[in-house]
């Protein structure tokens, strides 16, 4: 059975449940604003989640775990910094230590962002954060469970994507990679046609004209480095209407239409996550995946599905390839949710996220077919990371579709599993 077919009028019916997400966002904004991980806010607005979710589930709770605010976008001026270091002391010839800068830079990258992985965490202070968790049970004999999540925290302003949109992010990442690169061929270089580890003063005889003209396109770096010192700013966390309350209440949504139409699957188990810390690294859903080992590795089949930033239809996508693909999400999962797409009237491609993650990916590392489904222009969108993501930046036709996309999933999945 299609989810359209489960009640009638189920189109109609169903703008009860855009409606409810719409509402539910906006009140969560105006009642507790923006909510970095960890912080006062986040909390209230799980309470929140979980006093809703106690409604449509036979069993919710919010579980805690700690992690940091703001380890996870340190690397930008932690790089930042040993990348000008590096031009200096490529500059006086210490080569061996430049070098190293410049390794640990991309060391810190490559574990950070493009693998999510915490190394920065120990440095910083911790959070307590929180994970919530509503089941539907299975009116039998559980054979399948399927989770859909969104996010609960929201990010902390990335400047240049507010003040300068797609251009100047770029002008940093290039300028960033640029530079990592450039440190290391140039020390290398300037080890091995030099005195060696520590050589020359480059702008000395010694050093020869290739050691100058590398300096110099150091230098001209430096200025884009010292602006990435701003990159984010930990002064003003987003509202994060769409990402990811979106996502939030999209998942939401779909539960309370089981629960008010009495809908209960014979074998099927239909669960909600509200993740805690998806913008500070994944932390959140890898914290789940962790302290619900057990649960997830029952002999259940169990299926995972994010919604993040349902808010622009014509770049809806669905994630087959995770973490700047890095990470393989469940092709199955992928194909389910095109087809649940499909089903409702749209078409959806299956492809690789640009740059950055969703919390399937933390679920595929944890060993749980995973999928993501986003409806947000990848350039990125002048509202992504930036105080534009409030209340006016909500499309209720977008909500009204991921609703529904996540409904036709669940009753896919029951009736064919993947």
């Amino acid at each position: 059975m299609r989810a359209n077919e489960s009640i009638p009028n189920f189109d109609i019916k169903v703008r009860e449940y855009t409606n409810y997400a719409l509402k539910s966002i906006k009140n969560v904004c105006k009642s507790f604003g923006p909510r970095p991980v960890g912080g006062e806010a986040e909390k209230k607005a799980q309470e929140y989640m979980l006093g809703d979710l106690q409604k449509f589930c036979d069993e919710a709770t919010r579980q805690e775990y700690k992690c940091s605010d703001k380890a996870f976008m340190s690397w930008v001026p932690i790089g930042a910094t040993l990348l000008i270091l590096n031009v200096v002391l490529f500059t006086l010839g210490v080569h061996a230590i430049a070098l190293a800068l410049s390794v640990i830079t991309l060391f810190l990258v490559l574990a950070e962002f493009i693998f999510y992985k915490p190394v920065l965490d120990v440095f910083f202070p911790k959070k307590t954060s929180g994970n919530v968790y509503g089941v539907r049970k299975a009116a039998g004999e559980t054979k399948k469970r399927i989770i859909l999540s969104g996010h609960t925290d929201s990010a902390f302003e990335w400047t240049y994507t507010y003040k300068g949109g797609r251009p100047v992010v770029v002008l940093i990442i290039v300028t960033a990679v640029v530079a990592i690169l450039l440190g290391i061929g140039a020390n290398i270089f300037g080890m091995v046609n030099s005195d060696g580890a520590f050589g020359s003063i480059v702008w000395t005889a010694e050093a020869g004209v290739a050691a100058k003209i590398l300096a110099v396109i150091m230098y001209i770096t430096v200025p884009v480095l010292v602006v990435a010192f701003k990159f984010s700013n930990y002064n003003l966390p987003v509202m994060g209407a769409n990402d990811d309350l979106s996502g939030v209440f999209v998942s939401c949504a779909a539960m309370k239409f089981l629960s008010d139409n009495d809908i209960r699957f014979e074998n099927t188990e239909v669960a909600v996550l509200c993740a805690g810390g998806e913008e500070a690294g994944l932390r959140g859903s890898k914290a789940f995946a962790k302290a619900n080992a057990d649960m997830l590795n029952d002999g259940v089949e169990t299926v995972f599905v994010s919604f993040d930033t349902i808010c622009e239809l014509d770049f809806a996508k669905i994630y087959e390839k995770d973490m700047t693909g890095m990470v393989k999400n469940d092709r199955r999962v992928a194909e389910l949710l095109q087809t649940a797409a499909k089903n409702v009237g749209l078409e959806v491609p299956i492809g690789t996220i640009e740059l950055g993650s969703t919390d399937a990916a933390a679920m595929s590392q944890a060993g749980v077919p995973a999928s993501a489904f986003t409806a947000m222009d990848p350039t990125p969108a002048r509202y992504y990371h930036t105080r534009l993501d409030d209340v006016s930046a909500l499309c209720p036709q977008a909500i009204d579709a991921g609703v529904k996309v996540a409904l036709e999933t669940v009753f896919l999945y029951d009736e064919k599993g993947i």
